[in-house]
């Protein structure tokens, strides 16, 4: 993208189903697959409220059983 850098990262150890999606952004949401692990369901809400004062995006996928996050980060 013109004037902003795309980072992405991958986690193939995911169990996430996609109707979870559209939640995983909202602040205390834990995903079916965190019964047993420990945390608040705060990183990505805080994640996307950071990038969101950047004037950068970030954005959640699930393609070939692996959970993807990208991170639009606008170029100074």
């Amino acid at each position: 993208m013109d004037g902003c850098e795309l980072i992405t990262v991958s986690n193939t150890g995911c169990t996430l189903e996609t109707k979870e999606l559209p939640q995983i952004f909202e602040s205390f949401h834990r995903g079916n697959n965190a019964d047993k692990v420990q945390g608040n369901g705060l990183g990505l809400f805080i994640c996307r409220r950071l990038m969101g004062l950047m004037n950068g995006e970030v954005y959640a996928d699930i393609r070939d059983e692996c959970f993807y996050i990208t991170l639009v980060v606008k170029m100074a």
